[in-house]
Formats: C-alpha cells, structure tokens, sequence
C-alpha cells in the first residue's frame, strides 16, 4: 500500500513538473514576435515594437507589467539590428531592455527582447 502511495505521489509530482516545464518553455517563446515592415523605411516603427513588448511583459509570469514601454527608434529589416527599448513600471521604475532582429523574410521581420534590466 504504500509503495502504490509513493508511486502516485510521485507520478503527480512528474505530472506537475512537466506542466511547470511546458509553461515556462511557452512564455519563452512567447518573447518573439513577427511585424510586417513599412515599405518607405525597410523597419518596424518603434511605436509598433514598444506595444509588442508591453504585450510580453504582461504575460501571467509578470503579473504587473509596465505602463507604457518606449523605444528609441524603429528597428530596421536587417538581422542582428538592435534598438534599446525602457519599460516604465507604476512605482517609478524603469527598466531598459535590448530587443534585436533575429529573421527577416520577405516583409516580415522577427525580434526577440531580452529580460528588462536596470
């Protein structure tokens, strides 16, 4: 009886690990997103790439994202441009994050941020 209770017990425990794992991997590839290019530039408009972020940042993992998030300038059609973006949060905190081209296809680029930090 109580090896069917520690195998129960562990298999639950298996079951949520997997869960947690799965869920984690999910909002990591969440921190992509893809944008349409704006032909008389060849970039996206920094506008557009500040609310994707925000988006991001207020996934369930973050409970409380930011305010509003801006970024410096549009980010370009090119892979491996990068632009700085800041994320200001309601306690006066503004946190700065890196965010770069990883894929362009056709008109479609796709960026990826990295975690807001000081």
């Amino acid at each position: 009886m109580r090896t069917l209770r520690a195998a129960g017990l562990a298999l639950v425990g298996t079951a949520l690990l997997a869960g947690s794992l799965m869920a984690g991997s999910q909002w990591l590839r969440d921190r992509d997103a893809t944008s349409e290019v704006k032909g008389a530039t060849d970039a996206v408009p920094r506008d557009e790439v500040a609310r994707s972020i925000s988006g991001h940042l207020s996934l369930p993992v973050i409970p409380k994202g930011p305010r509003s998030v801006d970024c410096v300038r549009d980010l370009r059609a090119v892979k491996g441009a990068r632009t700085r973006c800041t994320a200001h949060y309601l306690r006066g905190t503004d946190r700065e994050m890196t965010v770069r081209v990883v894929r362009v296809r056709g008109g479609e680029i796709t960026y990826v941020h990295d975690a807001p930090h000081r």
